[in-house]
């Protein structure tokens, strides 16, 4: 696509870091030059979540700190909605000097699985729920993050999930995001307030995965800045509190074929070879990059206590209790529903991990385990239980480097290692509330 013959007065250059935190510049839109795109330094790639870089792999991939060039994807292009009229926001490619994209450009992975796709005549489409918190604006020192209150001004206190009357306290915040959603294009499908005080989740509507990651991306962007003119922050934290459930991210992924048939549509209620074959792969290869759908040290504490999501990767018909889930429904409508994601996973990573497990698994024609009709809330599972483990097997995972590239895995892999040494140098509230006063 052609960049937009009308652009508003500003124009914001995003580009996600590895975190899947939107980065970049805001340019007057005037001095927009096809033939001179704008840059930005390439170490934004290699960035951590607390600010530094993973120097391990900079030193490798980028040792003159050079910049990478800012190729504006216009299929993205959108207003910032929650901001006035005169700001345009696109997602852009990082691609090197030479014009070729970077391999540790997270949308770049993306674009790289599905290719891969396309050779073998086939589109997966995906549909997301995402979930968050609205809470009160933590200030230095604050210990907890709490829920934000109502219009009303009333605390909540949680349990109150599908409520209408709870989703109300929110009204104005609510009614601002659709909206501002509507206003930006963006395909909003849904809203619901779910169980924890202040939590809600969205759905985006379906269809072909860059699409749809675009969309998350700039759907996460919309609700944080949607939050912030109500004040509130929106939190994707997978674990907020301890008394509270955690914020996950679940994909549905079904199956065209040239033909724009769904191969995974259901026949007589159950799972076709095809579907069952990636549910094989998933079973196999998600344990190997976990350290995508689970990526920072709060991610596993989503998993703890009564408050949890599935950690295993059993499948089931309609069972909630296992990490795969075939929904009931159309036939035509056949899809599996990848449920231990969190919602901090950065979008573009989640679904590269999925699909690339998913191919392996058609590819190698890998059968699933029995269907589950049990609770499989307590079952064994080999997903790793923290992310010390899950980044040994993503540093492992030669199968997934193929098509996910090995590029990826190493940076990915060392900006994680960075964030967990500076976590470990730092006192958290356990040991000065136990250790500072009891020894």
């Amino acid at each position: 696509m052609n960049r937009p013959a009308q652009l508003e007065k500003r124009l914001e250059l995003l580009i996600t870091d590895a975190n899947g935190v939107p980065r970049g510049k805001t340019i007057e839109s005037d001095a927009y030059d096809d033939e001179n795109p704008p840059r930005l330094a390439e170490a934004v790639l290699f960035q951590c979540i607390h600010g530094s870089y993973a120097e391990a792999t900079m030193d490798d991939y980028n040792p003159k700190d050079e910049d990478f060039i800012l190729s504006p994807d216009w299929t993205t292009y959108r207003r910032t909605a929650w901001k006035d009229d005169s700001v345009g926001q696109v997602i852009c490619e990082a691609l090197d000097k030479d014009g070729d994209p970077l391999p540790y450009d997270t949308r770049n992975v993306l674009k790289r699985v599905l290719k891969a796709y396309e050779e073998r005549g086939l589109t997966p489409i995906i549909a997301p729920e995402i979930e968050f918190y609205l809470l009160t604006a933590p200030k230095r020192g604050d210990r907890e993050l709490e829920p934000g209150s109502g219009v009303d001004g009333r605390d909540e206190f949680g349990g109150e999930a599908f409520s209408f009357d709870a989703l109300d306290r929110y009204a104005p915040f609510v009614s601002f995001l659709q909206e501002a959603a509507q206003a930006a294009e963006l395909n909003m499908s849904a809203i619901l307030h779910e169980v924890g005080a202040g939590q809600m989740e969205i759905n985006v509507d379906h269809g072909p995965a860059l699409e749809v990651a675009d969309q998350l991306v700039l759907m996460k962007r919309l609700v944080k800045g949607c939050a912030v003119e109500h004040g509130y922050l929106a939190s994707f934290m997978a674990k907020t509190s301890l008394k509270s459930p955690g914020s996950g991210l679940h994909l549905h992924c079904s199956m065209q074929n040239q033909s724009g048939d769904n191969l995974f549509a259901l026949i007589d209620d159950k799972a076709p070879q095809k579907l069952r074959h990636f549910i094989g792969g998933l079973q196999k290869y998600l344990p190997e990059g976990f350290a995508f759908l689970a990526p920072n040290i709060n991610s596993y504490k989503r998993f703890a206590g009564d408050l949890c999501m599935p950690l295993n990767v059993e499948w089931g018909y309609d069972n909630r209790t296992t990490g795969l889930r075939v929904p009931y429904g159309l036939p035509e409508d056949g899809r599996v529903e990848m449920r231990v994601g969190g919602a901090d996973a950065n979008p573009y990573l989640a679904i590269s991990l999925m699909l690339a497990a998913g191919l392996l698994g058609m590819d190698e024609s890998i059968e699933p385990t029995e269907a589950q009709e049990e609770d499989c809330w307590e079952n064994e599972s080999e997903l790793p239980s923290n992310l010390e483990l899950a980044l040994v097997n993503l540093e492992e995972g030669t199968a997934l480097s193929a098509i996910l590239g090995e590029e990826i895995l190493r940076v990915f892999t060392s900006i994680k290692q960075d964030e967990l040494e500076d976590y470990h140098l730092r006192l958290s509230s356990w040991e000065i509330q136990y250790l500072g006063s009891m020894l």
